[in-house]
């Protein structure tokens, strides 16, 4: 049993780490596997290029493939259990999409950024332990995604210090996904879907038994703030919310 990784770029626009823990031989396969799933996949999430979502949200509607759909319905519950803290097309807010049966009629341009990169990163992981991994671990741009024996230490960065200041907090993931969204990189960039102005505060992070769910419960903590706690307790998750006083931990 030995540990590989390995290291992209570019790769959804941004960059693609995978580790994994292998018997011999396999390990090489299994990082391979990881990559060409999340590549696989960017041909049904894509909004930058032709892809199954751009197709369905210019025709209006459609049949979507089943990954597609998967994530469509789960958008669609996060809506909900949420009050529109977390949107398919939070730009434009109302409802974005309606399902008829196994077609679903598409209402406003959907932005399924907020759940896709955490489904891909939970994909690729298990792509990996199709391949031979006995564990494997997925960072995709930031969203992280852990299957297999043993646990991971995430290490948490405060949005408010310098780059070289020690963690602001740390997590064990074992199984499951986490997310962070906040206002240290890319400035306030979140809306809150329900006044399509930019939300206020700092920064969001969740652990959940998936990236995908991390990636969504992670926008609706950033705008509703501890208010989303019982929602994130809903969905099995936990959330760690930075204020101006600190972090704050929950449900």
């Amino acid at each position: 049993m030995g540990r590989h990784g390995a290291r992209w770029e570019g790769v959804l626009g941004s960059f693609l780490e995978v580790e994994v823990e292998a018997p011999w031989g396999r390990g090489p396969k299994a990082l391979v596997a990881a990559l060409e799933e999340v590549r696989r996949l960017e041909g049904v999430f894509s909004r930058h290029r032709e892809s199954e979502l751009t197709r369905l949200v210019r025709q209006g509607g459609g049949r979507p493939g089943p990954e597609l759909m998967e994530v469509l319905r789960l958008a669609l519950s996060l809506q909900e259990a949420t009050g529109g803290a977390f949107h398919p097309a939070p730009r434009h807010g109302g409802e974005a999409l309606r399902f008829q049966g196994e077609e679903v009629a598409i209402l406003a341009p959907l932005d399924l950024d907020g759940l896709a990169k955490g489904y891909i990163a939970d994909k690729a992981v298990a792509a990996a332990l199709r391949a031979g991994a006995r564990a494997a671990l997925v960072n995709l741009g930031g969203d992280l995604a852990r299957q297999g024996p043993g646990e991971a230490e995430v290490l948490v960065e405060d949005p408010l210090g310098p780059d070289n200041a020690p963690p602001a907090f740390r997590l064990r993931l074992g199984q499951g996904g986490v997310a962070t969204s906040g206002v240290r990189h890319k400035g306030a960039h979140l809306l809150d879907p329900r006044t399509l102005r930019p939300a206020p505060g700092l920064q969001a992070t969740v652990l959940a038994p998936s990236a995908c769910l991390a990636d969504g419960l992670t926008k609706a903590l950033f705008v509703l703030g501890w208010e989303a706690f019982p929602v994130l307790a809903r969905f099995r998750a936990q959330g760690v919310l930075f204020t101006p006083q600190g972090p704050v931990a929950g449900p």
